[in-house]
């Protein structure tokens, strides 16, 4: 009986401590709110915390919906999120106006050879060019975000004066219903949006217009402020591991990928974004230079600062 006991003893004991080595994980994980807009660049954040990428990598993640990218940087700096989407304008403004963020990740890139942003026009409209713009009301996605300002940038290449197109913010998801109205008469609209206004013709294709300003842009990225991340710099890390795990999931497991996007979106886009984490000193050089030109800021940003380490 003794050693019977003594053996009970020793398995209790080993279970115990099993449980405890069991339990280190989850305690040693950091929280985060990670905000978003409705779009399919942001899509291996879902596949990240839906899969358990987030939670291999130490982080307990909770995601955000956000109306509007401009949105997502004052909700950093309230505390509301720790880790948000951005794109360069704002980012850029933000720097401009005192505000401390930095970009910890990439997230998606506007390819040429892969649009998936169109201007698009409401049927019965009579858009063809640039210049059959003038006097129309068209839907942006956030004033001063990087799809208004590259649409700015690309009536001025087409000789268009801005102040002949009236721009009003309208969030993606409200895009369709607002063409149909005939509240606005065009729109920017990425993926999946572009793809629902176009499936039942509630609009057309007008432009593929971000390729004619260049033909690789850093299209959106995750931000932080920089305090944040200089506490947190193994949560940064295990962000930025768990959107690469992603990644590598989506492209490996397509239908599950376009399963979990249309969970979180309401539907999934058949045209798969330019997924890209690392991000560069050029990327933002760009950035800054065109918010310059457009008068969104009144000096150059300091490029450097914008990008944590």
């Amino acid at each position: 009986m003794t050693d019977r006991s003594a053996a009970a003893r020793r398995l209790a004991a080993w279970l115990l401590l099993g449980a405890a080595f069991a339990a280190l994980p989850a305690a040693a994980q950091t929280k985060i709110n990670i905000g978003y807009v409705t779009a399919s660049d942001f899509a291996p954040a879902f596949i990240a915390k839906d899969k358990g990428f987030f939670e291999k990598h130490g982080l307990d993640a909770t995601l955000t919906r956000i109306a509007l990218a401009p949105n997502v940087a004052g909700a950093i700096v309230a505390g509301e999120l720790q880790i948000g989407m951005s794109t360069g304008p704002i980012l850029v403004q933000a720097s401009a106006n005192g505000l401390d963020l930095v970009a910890v990740a990439g997230a998606s890139r506007f390819l040429k050879q892969n649009p998936i942003v169109s201007l698009v026009g409401r049927t019965g409209e009579q858009i063809g060019a640039p210049a059959d713009l003038r006097g129309k009301k068209v839907g942006v996605p956030g004033l001063r975000s990087l799809l208004h300002v590259l649409f700015e940038r690309w009536l001025q290449l087409n000789s268009v004066p801005l102040n002949q197109v009236q721009m009003v913010e309208v969030p993606f998801p409200q895009m369709k219903d607002l063409l149909a109205a005939g509240t606005i008469d065009a729109a920017i609209a990425i993926e999946p949006v572009r793809s629902r206004i176009l499936s039942d013709k509630t609009g057309f294709k007008v432009a593929d217009f971000t390729g004619d300003v260049a033909p690789d842009i850093l299209a959106a990225f995750w931000i932080a402020s920089r305090q944040w991340a200089g506490r947190n710099a193994q949560a940064v890390q295990g962000f930025r591991d768990g959107i690469k795990d992603a990644i590598a999931f989506a492209r490996q497991n397509p239908a599950e990928a376009k399963a979990i996007e249309t969970k979180y979106l309401g539907f999934s886009s058949p045209v798969v974004p330019s997924y890209a984490v690392e991000v560069s000193r050029a990327d933002f050089e760009f950035l800054g230079k065109l918010s310059l030109d457009l008068n969104l800021i009144r000096s150059p940003v300091d490029v450097d600062k914008l990008m944590w380490q």
